[in-house]
């Protein structure tokens, strides 16, 4: 008996059929999803360790960059020009462009010498400054005595050991605990082990981290000095790769963002420095110790919009506690929020400048995003990324606007 052929029924059956080979291979991949993503980001999280001191290195020239300049325009320069004048260096004016290329590799590279040399030297400074506040202040004159009083404290402490092991042993209870001391030691020897175990582990990524630092600064160096010559490529590369129109919309969105986040970023630099400096020298004013130090924590604080000066704020009233007069924490508090005030009325806005145009609840809800997402990392780096999006943002709207023009 020959059964009717339906191609009705076999187009349903084939559906169904492929319908449960979907289902089957997107239960598979459910399954091993996680696996596979766990794997996923540790690659990605391992590229990233190995990476890190070129991304460190790159910040470290984006921020360096200014002073480089600087050091171009006011000094090397004009310097050159001098010297070329007078046949001193370069001789008769050659206008090879190997020639011109070399002249100006050189240029580059005295100032990004110069700037480092700034850089270490204001570093060499800032660590005498703190060496001096340390070792001048009173609780560390007493440096000797507080040795000597560990010592003959240990020393006592060796002593009543000693006598009590005499005693036990006298009365025959040492006999008695030797199981019980056999395990007390074995377990202590094995806490002691992971103790030295963890802190080998800590001063290895610390090693690893210094490491990493001197290598971020060998390519910030190299970033600097070759500045124009990697632009060029830049540029080239994009260039040949993208189209015309996408090209430049993507150069002008660049020069939008480093002009946003520049003069953010500097600006802020700048304005950490100078209230630093005040907070340091009004706390010396009043009287609290290790001024210095207060400085530099206010100062690397106020980095962070509306959060860094509370912070900045509570060493200062801490060791205005702990000190003679407990009042000059209140004194120190009021002082340090006059200056807080100072700073976002007059300094700010003139350092700043207007470059960066966020609304401050913006910056209050970027902030706390960063925060919780990346800790205090986030918390410095939620105000440019909030503005490069608002900057993205302005260009999507200006672009339709045009595309809706007739």
């Amino acid at each position: 008996m020959k059964l009717p052929w339906d191609k009705h029924y076999l187009k349903i059956s084939f559906h169904v059929i492929f319908t449960l080979i979907v289902i089957f291979g997107l239960a598979i991949f459910i399954y091993n999803i996680i696996p596979i993503t766990a794997t996923i980001a540790a690659m990605i999280s391992r590229i990233l360790s190995i990476l890190s001191p070129f991304f460190i290195g790159v910040a470290i020239a984006y921020l360096l960059d200014p002073m480089v300049d600087i050091y171009q325009r006011r000094v090397v320069e004009p310097l050159g020009k001098f010297l070329k004048d007078k046949n001193i260096i370069f001789g008769k004016k050659d206008n090879n462009e190997k020639s011109q290329d070399k002249e100006k590799e050189i240029s580059r590279f005295l100032p990004t010498l110069l700037t480092y040399l700034t850089l270490i030297l204001a570093l060499t400074i800032i660590g005498i400054l703190l060496s001096k506040s340390l070792g001048n202040h009173k609780g560390f004159k007493n440096l000797d005595n507080l040795v000597s009083s560990i010592k003959s404290y240990v020393q006592s402490f060796n002593n009543m050991i000693t006598n009590l092991q005499q005693g036990l042993e006298d009365i025959g209870f040492l006999q008695k605990a030797e199981e019980t001391l056999t395990e007390f030691s074995g377990r202590l020897g094995n806490y002691v082990q992971n103790i030295a175990l963890f802190f080998i582990e800590k001063i290895t990524k610390a090693g690893n981290r210094v490491v990493d630092l001197v290598l971020a600064f060998v390519i910030a160096f190299y970033l600097l000095k070759d500045k124009a010559k990697l632009l060029r490529v830049f540029n080239q590369f994009f260039r040949i790769l993208l189209p015309e129109k996408i090209y430049i919309r993507l150069k002008y969105l660049c020069i939008d963002m480093d002009t946003v986040l520049s003069g953010y970023i500097r600006g802020q630099l700048i304005d950490s420095l100078i209230m630093g400096v005040l907070i340091g020298i009004s706390v010396a004013i009043i009287g609290i110790d290790f001024p210095i130090i207060i400085g530099i924590i206010a100062g690397i604080a106020n980095v962070i919009p509306y959060f860094g000066p509370i912070i900045g704020m509570i060493p200062a009233a801490f060791m205005g506690l702990i000190s003679d007069n407990p009042m000059k924490a209140l004194y120190a508090c009021i002082t340090l929020f006059i200056l807080q005030q100072i700073d976002g009325a007059i300094i700010a806005p003139k350092v700043v400048g207007e470059s960066v145009d966020v609304h401050p609840v913006a910056i209050v809800v970027s902030i706390l995003i960063g925060g919780s997402l990346f800790g205090l990392l986030g918390m410095l780096i939620a105000v440019p990324i909030a503005a490069f999006l608002k900057l993205l943002l302005i260009r999507f709207m200006e672009r339709k606007s045009e595309e809706k023009t007739p």
